[in-house]
């Protein structure tokens, strides 16, 4: 009785150590590296304007009338307040475009924020922005992505507060990437993956002890600006024998 249970059971192993299907339990090995660019994507500046009630502006200071706003093309903005008579900027100013905004009585500050709304969307300044308007306070987004001089109150009683930083690309890293997971799927039957290792300093990743078949590896590329997909797998396919130490050669991904 001993016996048969002892041959079952070595048919049992020999049967399982011959599997064709992929995975572990063999003596092969994929190899590879992953390697790519780390981008700080570009963004465009948004300001915020809280704008003074009239009697709060000083119309007839033209050191003080007025505030600065720019975009990363070549149109700069000095936008000031005057009554019926024009009293322009003094000095400091040249090569922007002018908007003066005029102030009848003493508005409050959704009145001057409404005026000067109308005068920007009068002189196509909304070209260079997307302007928005909430009582009092005016937000203006470059329509343009890229780094900018931040907007200044020119000594006025506005509120200028820079709220989103422009900022142009950059290329961060460039080369091959430490400590980044990379995953590989045993076989085709679906897309679930098997296992995953971590890059080592050199970017270099190995699987091991698996057996003859088909595998696919991959690692991800990612976009942070991207909500819907975030991540993107970069993946490549490789057969391997039995005892192959094989290397699937580079992976390229990319960090936003």
């Amino acid at each position: 009785m001993k016996r048969y249970f002892l041959l079952s059971t070595i048919i049992t192993l020999t049967l399982f150590s011959c599997s064709k299907e992929e995975g572990q339990g063999g003596r092969a090995s994929i190899s590879g590296t992953i390697e790519g660019t780390e981008i700080s994507t570009a963004r465009a500046e948004i300001t915020e304007i809280i704008c003074p009630p009239g009697s709060a502006i000083n119309i007839a200071d033209n050191t003080k009338n007025y505030w600065l706003i720019n975009t990363p093309g070549i149109n700069d903005y000095v936008i000031y307040y005057t009554g019926l008579t024009d009293n322009r900027p003094e000095g400091g100013n040249l090569n922007r475009t002018e908007i003066r905004v005029i102030l009848n009585g003493n508005p409050g500050g959704a009145a001057v924020a409404q005026a000067t709304e109308f005068e920007l969307n009068l002189l196509n300044v909304d070209y260079d922005f997307d302007i928005t308007r909430d009582g009092e306070l005016l937000t203006m987004k470059c329509t343009d992505k890229g780094a900018v001089p931040d907007a200044d109150n020119g000594g006025s009683t506005f509120l200028v507060d820079t709220e989103t930083q422009g900022r142009d690309q950059v290329t961060e890293f460039s080369g091959k990437f430490p400590d980044e997971d990379v995953y590989i799927i045993y076989g085709d039957k679906d897309d679930f993956y098997d296992d995953n290792v971590k890059t080592s300093y050199d970017g270099n990743f190995k699987f091991t002890n698996l057996r003859k078949g088909n595998y696919r590896i991959f690692a991800y590329s990612k976009d942070k600006s991207n909500i819907s997909q975030p991540l993107t797998p970069v993946m490549e396919s490789i057969e391997i024998g039995g005892k192959d130490d094989a290397n699937i050669g580079k992976i390229t991904i990319e960090k936003k």
